[in-house]
């Protein structure tokens, strides 16, 4: 049974093949790093508002894309 291509994986081949190295180099900035690690604490401890579990959503489907992005640039670099 063949498996089905998702668009996150369209996506993440996508970016994998531009430029292998640099999708792996790849870390967001400090300022995206801290309000997601703020977000991800703020729930641990109270209901996110809608506009902030919005957010973390967003940041956490990036992150899904950009880590098969990655593990996809990884798997080019090494054929």
């Amino acid at each position: 049974m063949l498996r089905r291509t998702t668009v996150f994986d369209e996506i993440s081949m996508f970016i994998a093949g531009m430029n292998p190295e640099r999708v792996i180099d790849f870390k967001p900035s400090a300022v995206h790093q801290q309000r997601l690690d703020f977000l991800l604490d703020k729930q641990k401890e109270a209901p996110l508002s809608t506009e902030e579990r919005s957010e973390l959503e967003q940041y956490l489907i990036i992150n899904r894309i950009v880590g098969l992005a990655k593990a996809r640039a990884l798997k080019m670099l090494h054929r």
